[in-house]
């Protein structure tokens, strides 16, 4: 007998709080690993009580968030975190793209694979703390939103009211096969601003092949970078979204497994277990030298990108590119 959704979502809900009672500061991320199941399908359960399902409109949400103050936006991988605290300003859908531009911060979402969103209350030891998640087609977060002490709390709750879906029941269905498209899938669109077209490049073809290096060369060119407190662009991205951290970094620390960037407005967590090594790539955009590194997992895939700053008129940074080149390579992939 097939069982009824609802029973489905309370027997889940009930595997959840057992879950917690046994570790209580085990991640949602991590209970759903557990469990068996996607983050979405897991937080839904809650549907009703701390958590609100909000419809589908994407553009029209996103450009509400742009009411509410500074917010702290945070886009993630299986091995990095990417938290930036700043603005939603300029909203400029292209297609199933979706630009956001603002003070501090600069995203790029690939919404045609985005199929769900909640608002969420999270009880912390520092009180309550509300969000906006976004969660693709197999049920992964692809982008979460947070108020900060700023953020006006009374527009977030009737930004909620207004994009409440009517279906507030706790079960959502199963993940599908959602095709997981490459980080940089996009980079062929010449609908993106030029400085998007040319960051991803480094995930293409066009980019060479100049060597790799082990995580210890990692740890040392972005221990140069934060004493020379060079500008450079730091990008994490999943199928659903790509967000960017344009300037320098300054404040390093190692907690762990995680090599951590803890600078105000940024906030940059990789976890070093998973790195495989970094690869050096060069390429030529508009008869210009480019010089990138693209960190991957034991799969091969992109966890992070660095590149240099990038002025229209003199081409990369001559410093980035010469601090780059210097490292000890392990020889090519």
């Amino acid at each position: 007998m097939t069982k009824h959704p609802v029973s489905i979502a309370d027997t889940l809900k009930q595997a959840w709080q057992d879950l917690r009672a046994d570790h209580p500061h085990m991640r949602i991320r991590d209970a759903a690993a557990t469990l068996g199941v996607s983050e979405a399908e897991l937080l839904a359960t809650d549907c009703g009580n701390r958590v609100t399902r909000l419809r589908e409109h994407w553009p029209a949400l996103l450009g509400a968030v742009g009411t509410l103050a500074p917010v702290m936006a945070l886009t993630r991988n299986a091995f990095a975190v990417h938290e930036k605290t700043g603005f939603y300003e300029d909203i400029c859908p292209c297609g199933d793209v979706i630009l956001i531009t603002g003070h501090h911060i600069e995203l790029c979402l690939s919404i045609g694979v985005w199929h769900s969103s909640f608002a969420v209350i999270e009880e912390t030891h520092l009180g309550p703390r509300h969000s906006l998640q976004f969660f693709d087609t197999t049920g992964e977060a692809v982008h979460k939103i947070y108020l900060t002490e700023h953020a006006d709390a009374g527009l977030y709750r009737r930004l909620v009211d207004i994009f409440r879906a009517d279906d507030q029941s706790p079960y959502l269905a199963p993940p599908t096969d959602g095709t997981k498209q490459a980080l940089g899938a996009i980079a062929s669109s010449q609908d993106l601003p030029e400085h998007w077209q040319r960051l991803l490049l480094a995930h293409t073809p066009e980019a060479v092949l100049a060597g790799r290096i082990a995580t210890p060369a990692l740890r040392e060119i972005m221990r140069q970078l934060a004493e020379l407190l060079l500008p450079i662009q730091v990008l994490v991205g999943n199928p659903g979204a790509m967000q960017l951290h344009d300037g320098p970094i300054q404040n390093l620390k190692i907690t762990g497994p995680w090599f951590n960037v803890l600078d105000q407005g940024f906030n940059l967590h990789l976890n070093e277990m998973a790195v495989a090594g970094a690869d050096i790539v060069q390429l030529t955009y508009k008869q210009r030298d480019l010089t990138g590194l693209l960190v991957r997992d034991q799969n091969q895939q992109t966890i992070l990108t660095i590149v240099g700053q990038f002025d229209e008129a003199d081409g990369e940074s001559a410093l980035w590119r010469d601090l780059l080149l210097a490292l000890p390579v392990i020889g090519p992939v």
